[in-house]
């Protein structure tokens, strides 16, 4: 199969094998440079946009857990709505291309305010970089358009510079490269089921992506890539949130992704698949479980390795791409083909290459 998406999702372990030896090798400096630098005490903003906001969710759950307050944060609200407060945070703006039309805006309005900022990007001579007081260069591979590795790659670059801020980064590098190995795996497998994943999801309404705690990076990735790619309405949502209204959407139409972590919240979002079931609905389990919930036609379980929660979106966005990819397929269209976005958005205003 020579669909230059599907290569780069297939491409996702080797490519994090290359980021993570890259950033303990040559990018190690500028990294604990980027980490001593924030290490003021002041809570941590880390901003993008679209894929590369998401994609900051997992490093935030990292922080929090660790006792360093962090939030994430789309660069329209930092330049329209939350300067004033940025003046108080350690500001972190992640970019793929570092040219973004909100992020360089923002990036202008914090350099005007004398307020510092770190950038993580895939450019390291993009005018986010030119801006930032420090730069962590992901040199991750480069999708064809829409942003796989990227996703995936820049996530593990976030995590690296958080673990470098709490005094971890060593203690991190095995789980990293454990990580690249259960990728591998990973991607084969979805790749075998993609049939299984697509035929689950056929004829739905907009499909869910339900979370809970690290997983929201995975969720709204994955909503993201099913939009791009296959045109396929798609909600993110907290599991929790999900129960207090919204639950009233389920019938035989109702398709959920249900990312499923360790312990007490793994156990609740299973119950809750048994309820969407018993409603009528189909689900997709994607997490560290083994067996089924309910056994029914309904349900789909795809497993991940064990790894730290903070981990794991890394993993369970893999089988939402192939989702995406399959049902473009199904659809009609060509899986990476797209009619409005382009590499670079370089406008805030109206949407892009619209005809």
């Amino acid at each position: 199969m020579d669909n230059k998406l599907w290569i780069d999702i297939q491409s996702q372990s080797t490519n994090l094998q290359a980021v993570v030896e890259h950033l303990y090798t040559d990018e190690r400096q500028r990294l604990e440079a980027a980490a001593a630098f924030l290490n003021n005490g002041r809570p941590v903003a880390l901003i993008g946009v679209a894929s590369a906001e998401y994609l900051c969710m997992a490093a935030v759950n990292y922080l929090n857990q660790r006792g360093k307050y962090a939030s994430v944060l789309c660069a329209a609200e930092g330049v329209y709505s939350m300067l004033p407060a940025l003046k108080q945070a350690n500001v972190i703006i992640n970019s793929r291309s570092g040219e973004t039309a909100e992020i360089v805006k923002l990036g202008q309005a914090l350099k005007a305010q004398g307020i510092p900022f770190v950038a993580i990007t895939n450019e390291p001579e993009s005018t986010i970089a030119r801006l930032a007081d420090h730069i962590v260069w992901a040199n991750t591979r480069k999708d064809e358009l829409v942003s796989i590795n990227v996703v995936t790659g820049m996530m593990v670059t976030t995590l690296a510079l958080a673990a470098a801020m709490v005094g971890e980064l060593d203690l991190l590098r095995p789980q990293f490269e454990s990580l690249v190995r259960a990728m591998s795996s990973v991607v084969q497998r979805a790749s075998q089921q993609a049939a299984d994943i697509s035929k689950l999801f056929q004829g739905v309404r907009p499909i869910y992506l339900l979370y809970r705690g690290a997983s929201s990076g995975a969720a709204f990735c994955g909503r993201l890539v099913l939009e791009e790619v296959a045109r396929q309405p798609a909600i993110a949502m907290g599991a929790a949130e999900f129960r207090q209204g919204p639950n009233e959407v389920i019938d035989g139409q109702f398709g959920a992704v249900l990312f499923v972590p360790a312990g007490i919240q793994g156990e609740l979002n299973q119950k809750l698949a048994a309820d969407i079931q018993r409603s009528g609905g189909r689900v997709m389990l994607v997490g560290q479980l083994g067996e089924p919930v309910t056994g029914q036609p309904t349900e789909l379980i795809f497993p991940i390795p064990a790894l730290p929660d903070f981990l794991s979106p890394v993993l369970e966005v893999v089988p939402v791409q192939v989702l995406a990819y399959e049902l473009a397929k199904a659809k009609g269209y060509q899986p990476g083909e797209v009619r409005y976005i382009s590499k670079i958005i370089l406008t805030e205003a109206g949407i892009p290459n619209q005809v």
